[in-house]
């Protein structure tokens, strides 16, 4: 067994309730009432529609739920169901690292498995911290684009290692889960390049989908190749050196659910506060006075969402939400952004294209140097028809760790999502199962209480 596999196969195995500090347990609260409203956001989404009936033509003998419905399917079917429900708006939370990315992505994964297996709020709360601690830590230890690979491959690991909480794996358990959760999923980063398709928003819920299966896989005694990091034609030998795990929360320091990202609008996290400096600059400006309009950001930005002629060329929702372009017109001439921004009709409105065409975006290397010191700054300039420049500055956008959501704003973002699924009585009694979930003897109530 190499070194990463025996410390993340072990942690998970062996981390309790217990261990948890309060601030770790609301964190993770806090973050599944979050994903939970994303997925009420996503759940008529057409991925997320295609994924409901796939679960819908499957039975299982330990059946989990499919979040909104009445249909009960095999546990990593939900798992890959839910996880598109979450992942759909692109609004759910995020991690920056090394190789970024979603740790939200691995909740339908362990609530699947805790409500397949009648799991307690306390363990399913234990798998959930877990999960995040995995996929944050793995995040710090490789950036995986740099070789073409995705970062759902880090949601397969710490969703087969949260489900293996909830499971109850042992250490042994644990690596064969690990490995089998790595080995068959080096997903491709070509799922986020150029003009995006459902996949998008999808490839997560498969890598959730696999976790589990990983997991189940290792609870009934299959096994996995013993060094999937450091073995040879292992995951090293691909990134080219032996990735060496930094330490994990709790024992080694604090857990990480509170120092997640959270989103206010359904975009690519680093546009956030160019959506909130355009909106600024409306106040200011109308669209008809923009000349020139002038979007600075850090270097991982510029080539997520800045960069390529898909970002000016905007054809469906899936490009839309990762193309800065786009994003700062609709949110200029709109005030807002959110669903009504990505209908078929919007993004197809000549006056947004009109705005897009005059949007250059820069590669800022001020921008980036406060980007690797964990900050998330903006700068937008306008240049007018008559020569004047108007320059909005953001320095972290609201629901950056350190300018966090409240919990109000986060329930806020809950009845944005669920108002006109959900009556808002039955709203509020949901979000009150979801913030006393470890006192829950199981899932039922939480997930009945949000039946649409």
């Amino acid at each position: 067994m190499d070194k990463p596999t025996e410390l993340l196969s072990s942690y998970a195995a062996s981390l309790t309730y217990d261990e948890l500090t309060e601030d770790a347990v609301h964190g993770i609260k806090r973050c599944l009432v979050d994903s939970l409203a994303c997925a009420l956001g996503g759940f008529t989404g057409e991925p997320s529609r295609i994924a409901i009936a796939m679960a819908r033509q499957v039975s299982g003998a330990s059946p989990a739920r499919v979040f909104f419905t009445n249909d009960a399917t095999s546990p990593e079917l939900a798992a890959f169901a839910n996880t598109t429900m979450i992942r759909y708006l692109d609004c759910n939370d995020i991690y920056r690292a090394k190789e970024g990315g979603h740790p939200s992505d691995t909740i339908g994964a362990v609530l699947a498995a805790a409500d397949s297996t009648g799991a307690s709020g306390k363990r399913t709360v234990l798998g959930l911290a877990v999960s995040y601690e995995v996929f944050c830590t793995l995040g710090e230890m490789e950036n995986l684009g740099l070789h073409s690979l995705d970062h759902v491959l880090n949601t397969a690991i710490a969703s087969a290692l949260g489900a293996g909480s909830v499971l109850g794996l042992t250490p042994e358990q644990m690596a064969h889960a690990l490995s089998i959760a790595l080995v068959p999923n080096l997903a491709l980063r070509v799922s986020r390049s150029g003009h995006l398709s459902m996949w998008k928003g999808a490839a997560a819920g498969n890598a959730a989908r696999n976790g589990l299966f990983a997991a189940q896989l290792a609870a009934l005694g299959m096994t996995g190749p013993a060094e999937p990091f450091h073995g040879e034609k292992g995951l090293g030998d691909l990134l080219g050196a032996p990735p060496v795990l930094p330490p994990l929360g709790g024992r080694d320091g604090d857990f990480h659910a509170n120092i997640i990202n959270m989103k206010y609008f359904p975009s690519d996290y680093h546009a956030q506060g160019h959506i909130w400096a355009a909106i600024e600059l409306r106040q200011q400006l109308a669209a008809t006075d923009i000349a020139e309009l002038h979007a600075y950001i850090h270097d991982f930005g510029y080539h997520e969402i800045g960069e390529g002629q898909a970002k000016w060329d905007v054809q469906g929702r899936e490009t839309a939400d990762h193309s800065l372009p786009y994003l700062l017109a609709a949110s200029f001439l709109d005030g807002d952004m959110g669903p009504a921004q990505f209908t078929p009709e919007r993004i197809a409105d000549p006056a947004v294209h009109d705005l897009i065409a005059k949007v250059s975006v820069h590669n800022d290397p001020e921008l980036t140097s406060l980007y690797e010191k964990n900050a998330v700054a903006t700068r937008l300039e306008a240049v007018t028809t008559g020569g004047e420049r108007v320059v909005v500055e953001i320095e972290s956008p609201k629901g950056h760790f350190r300018n966090p959501l409240t919990d109000s704003e986060l329930e806020e973002k809950f009845h944005r999502f669920a108002d006109g699924l959900l009556p808002r009585p039955t709203q509020e009694a949901a979000l009150h199962e979801l913030w006393q979930l470890e006192q829950a003897p199981n899932l039922g109530s939480a997930l009945a209480s949000l039946q649409v």
